[in-house]
């Protein structure tokens, strides 16, 4: 039976989500499992799994394989330090500093703005950072991603507006 993992030394038990399941339902193998392994081992842990982490990651825009997760790490310190490191930083700055600051969008969209902005901006950052050192590069132009995240904004607090209505009727 899989579904649990257990750890003589660190008296710990980790479950998956269905053997938690079969455990709730109080009679089968799992329950009896369950409860001989904390009748015999005083002290036991109980924890369950919740996720595993992906070995690879997909991009959804390239369909490129990566072994890390690629947007790791990309913090607006990050991103910053990158664009000041480049010759015409003014340039790239502008923008940069208009998304992150942007009032017209939620606090929690304004990062996905730039970082969408940023990787649009230089794909090659990842693989060949030195690429921006040597080529000059066009300011690409923020307006499409700005106007896509205000509309998906939008249309959340429609649909959140949406479902405080229909439950205020049912109450």
């Amino acid at each position: 039976m899989n579904g649990y993992k257990l750890n003589l030394t660190a008296k710990t038990l980790t479950i998956t989500k269905e053997f938690e399941e079969a455990i709730a339902q109080g009679e089968g193998k799992a329950y009896e499992l369950y409860t001989k392994f904390l009748r015999d081992i005083p002290g036991l842990t109980v924890i369950r799994k919740t996720h595993k982490t992906p070995s690879k990651y997909v991009s959804k825009s390239t369909g490129e394989v990566f072994r890390c997760n690629q947007f790791k790490n990309l913090k607006y310190e990050n991103m910053e330090r990158f664009i000041n490191g480049l010759s015409n930083s003014e340039d790239y700055l502008t923008p940069y500093n208009f998304l992150k600051n942007c009032g017209s969008l939620p606090q929690t969209s304004r990062y996905k703005v730039v970082r969408q902005w940023f990787v649009a901006q230089f794909p090659e950052f990842r693989k060949n950072p030195l690429f921006y050192l040597y080529n000059e590069v066009k300011v690409v132009d923020f307006r499409p991603i700005l106007e896509a995240e205000q509309k998906r904004a939008d249309e959340l607090a429609a649909k959140k507006a949406e479902a405080e209505v229909k439950a205020d009727k049912t109450a």
